[in-house]
């Protein structure tokens, strides 16, 4: 993931279209603070911060070259509050779609993966110094899971993303994603913590092979269910359960360049700028396709058409 590939005007262009293309309004046009800016420029602007990991005066501050109005602070933090997890998700779903629809995806994606984890915000706990129950009392961080798609022999993208409060499951965030997963063919690859038959059978619904890991406790147990252990057959294969570390190094990519730490003290926001990081992520996987694309048909050696 390149930072410096995302520009803010396509930020602002993407943020255009997916709120056009899905006829959202963010916030109610009657009551409350009148809407002197456009979502798609709150959306921006808070893409940029966390971009740059900037504060929220610094990201307006930022953006003064670029866009001649721009809100106030208490303005942008009022408006940022009214963008629901739901039109994040959306945002993140709706670029997962632009880069399926490239030409560099014509083969189709061989590989789902889903998989879940965490990033904090309000302050920061030194968790390492906790031991057992004890880092259940730390609350502070949003739980998030994500369907990823995986092209080409080592290119990921996030399909579909969501979040949800401190220690909401891995299935309970998984099951809509896969649910909402448009008919496909390949495989759905996820750890012993998507052990759940219902997760299998949505994937087998979608057209999927289920590749999910058994949970360690199963194996001392009988496992009588022909989709538990089709499920386990396919886990067993390195060549299709190794995969998943693609995932493992997408979530580390994110943190590393747009850290694992939302600067953000109300769990809804903070919710929010987590998704806007893995929209980001497709940005620079959609930037990085679209570029390919402009240069093979610049050097493109087929004969013009007449």
């Amino acid at each position: 993931m390149r930072r410096t590939s995302i520009k803010p005007k396509r930020i602002y262009e993407l943020a255009q279209e997916y709120l056009s293309d899905n006829k959202i309004i963010v916030s109610h046009p009657y009551g409350g603070r009148p809407r002197d800016y456009d979502d798609a420029l709150i959306i921006t602007i808070a893409c940029i911060q966390n971009l740059h990991q900037f504060s929220f005066r610094e990201a307006l501050e930022f953006c003064e070259d670029i866009f001649p109005e721009l809100p106030t602070l208490s303005t942008y933090h009022y408006r940022l509050s009214k963008i629901s997890s739901k039109v994040a998700r959306g945002f993140v779903a709706y670029l997962g779609k632009k880069i399926q629809s490239q030409k560099s995806l014509s083969r189709g994606i061989s590989f789902f993966i889903t998989d879940g984890t965490g990033f904090s915000f309000h302050d920061l706990y030194p968790m390492k110094f906790h031991r057992g129950l004890e880092i259940r009392k730390i609350k502070a961080h949003v739980k998030a899971a994500v369907l990823a798609g995986v092209f080409g022999k080592k290119r990921r993208f996030i399909i579909s993303a969501n979040t949800g409060p401190p220690y909401t499951g891995d299935t309970t965030l998984a099951r809509p994603l896969i649910k909402n997963l448009e008919p496909s063919r390949g495989y759905l690859i996820g750890d012993k913590g998507f052990d759940s038959h219902e997760i299998m059978a949505l994937g087998l619904d979608r057209g999927l092979k289920p590749a999910i890991a058994v949970n360690q406790g199963r194996l001392h147990q009988n496992i009588n269910d022909p989709l538990r252990l089709r499920s386990k057959k396919n886990a067993d294969n390195p060549r299709i359960y190794k995969k998943r570390t693609l995932v493992e190094g997408l979530f580390g990519n994110i943190k590393q360049k747009l850290s694992s730490h939302v600067r953000i003290f109300r769990l809804n926001i903070a919710e929010t700028f987590v998704l806007l990081r893995f929209a980001l992520f497709n940005m620079s996987v959609l930037v990085s396709l679209e570029n390919q694309e402009i240069i093979w048909r610049w050097f493109s050696n087929s004969p013009p058409n007449n």
